[in-house]
């Protein structure tokens, strides 16, 4: 039971100090991803931009709160 405490406290530890989710982790931004991939034509076989294609791509986040981060973001 006490190496089950230490680890939460270690990870609590960590976790207090760690940056917040980089920009570019959101929704939008990935959706953007996604349209880029099909201008590029990459994975033209089983990718993005492939015919048929019904995956989520690079959409990975739900939408982030607060709305789209500006440049001035940071």
């Amino acid at each position: 039971m006490l190496g089950i405490g230490v680890s939460f406290l270690l990870f609590w530890a960590i976790r207090s100090q760690a940056r917040p989710a980089p920009r570019t982790m959101n929704a939008q931004y990935q959706e953007m991803t996604n349209e880029y991939l099909k201008n590029q034509k990459t994975e033209p076989i089983t990718g993005v931009s492939s015919e048929g294609y019904v995956g989520k791509g690079m959409v990975q986040s739900k939408p982030r709160k607060g709305g789209v981060p500006s440049d001035d973001d940071e």
